[in-house]
């Protein structure tokens, strides 16, 4: 039994009501067109919509909606640019097994402005991403440029992405973070993803063009991360993600990436499933979690990556399983700081999670997530088995565009900081 709720929380408690909203705005007037949000460069769906073609008969090659953000297109149909903005208003309340370790927060998880472009009829596609939130920012270095890339879009098999954007390793990671099924990632996504950083890759998302069953993604990158050069002993970090799709891929019209989006909006009549594999290397990082974390005064790691991942999607059903492992190539570094003999230990373990979800005819969704993560080897003494356990509730007022979510879950071992750790957290979500 959680103890009684501090009455400080009682105003996030109290959102709760917000659900009964559906009952009475549920709209007699159709929702918008679905334009599916999503931050991942690379994906169809991040692309600029399907070309407009302007004739003198069009009033403006302007428009705008929910899900569509501002969009213009070029009066000869070449060219077109689109202004979205997306935030995150969220509360949350965290019960430890010391009361007095309990934490009540309510902060702005994420804003984001993105700014898109195709130039030469999607020959070329420019992504840029803003984030200005709190959360959005590494403590160590303050910068709100999220991506900045280019896309050269003209080839089905080999097209080429250079810039500062995510890394393509594990499903949940470079699924956006506008599109999940519960308010956040799972905490083996936060331990072992590769996140974001400035390099190239070559890929294909309907390599063959076999209905999207094939694709692939090859890349290079600088190793260190978003918004950072190292300047001493630099290293580069190699990627390589293959994903098939026995059944075809998961669109819905041919320019939707559905499988990069949580929860089956498609209600697919025949099964979707999708299978990845990914690999990668990061040399001589200097940060305790390869391409993100805590920056090493001195250390230095060869870091060895693998992930695996199943996605399903069937009637409303959704299902999937990510594996992620990391091993370092020693344990830890040591060196002699003044008069004293420093340490700084690398992280090397594996995880899964598994997450399961129905989405109900009228917008409602359930889901629910299990995930555990644990050491391998001798390695840093405060990486400990963790485990979380629970679900969600989530009202679509039009898709992952505007909704409204509620989470539970129980953690126990790290990331928190004390053993048995229940956390509530609601969250609404705008997606211009």
């Amino acid at each position: 039994m959680l103890r009684e709720i501090p009455h400080s929380f009682q105003a996030v408690l109290l959102l709760w009501s917000i659900y009964l909203l559906p009952l009475v705005l549920r709209a007699e007037e159709k929702p918008e067109p679905k334009v599916e949000s999503n931050s991942n460069p690379t994906s169809p769906q991040s692309a600029p919509a399907q070309q407009t073609t302007v004739t003198p008969e069009n009033k403006s090659n302007w428009e705008t909606g929910l899900g569509k953000g501002i969009r213009a297109t070029s009066t000869d149909g070449k060219h077109n640019i689109q202004l979205r903005f997306r935030s995150q208003i969220q509360g949350n309340q965290s019960f430890q097994l010391d009361p007095s370790e309990d934490t009540t927060n309510f902060l702005v998880r994420r804003t984001r402005l993105q700014l898109k472009a195709g130039l030469f009829n999607d020959t070329w596609l420019v992504n840029l991403q803003m984030g200005f939130a709190e959360r959005d920012m590494e403590s160590q270095r303050r910068n709100t440029l999220r991506d900045a890339n280019i896309i050269y879009n003209q080839y089905r098999d080999v097209k080429v992405a250079f810039g500062q954007m995510k890394v393509p390793f594990s499903r949940q990671r470079w699924n956006s973070s506008s599109a999940l099924q519960t308010v956040d990632r799972s905490s083996v996504t936060a331990e072992f993803n590769l996140d974001r950083d400035v390099g190239t890759y070559l890929f294909s998302e309907d390599l063959f063009g076999n209905k999207r069953m094939f694709a692939y993604y090859v890349g290079v990158f600088g190793g260190q991360g978003r918004n950072r050069v190292e300047r001493q002993t630099p290293g580069v970090l190699t990627v390589a993600r293959f994903i098939f799709s026995p059944f075809g891929g998961m669109s819905k019209s041919g320019s939707d990436n559905d499988w990069l989006s949580e929860g089956d909006f498609a209600r697919y009549k025949e099964p979707k499933l999708s299978l990845g594999v990914s690999g990668a290397y990061n040399k001589n990082s200097d940060r305790a979690l390869s391409t993100h974390g805590t920056e090493y005064t001195f250390a230095k790691f060869n870091y060895s990556h693998a992930a695996g991942d199943v996605y399903f999607k069937w009637m409303g059903f959704s299902f999937q399983y990510e594996w992620l492992w990391r091993r370092a190539n020693t344990a830890y570094v040591e060196k002699t700081v003044g008069t004293a003999l420093s340490r700084e230990y690398s992280r090397s373990g594996q995880g899964h999670f598994v997450q399961l979800g129905y989405l109900f005819p009228n917008n409602y969704e359930l889901s629910f997530r299990f995930g555990e993560f644990r050491p391998l080897g001798e390695t840093d003494p405060n990486l400990k088995y963790s485990r979380e356990v629970g679900g969600a509730l989530s009202y679509y007022f039009a898709e992952h565009n505007l909704k409204w979510q509620t989470d539970y879950f129980y953690y126990t071992g790290t990331p928190t900081a004390a053993e048995g750790d229940h956390v509530v957290r609601t969250q609404i979500q705008v997606f211009y």
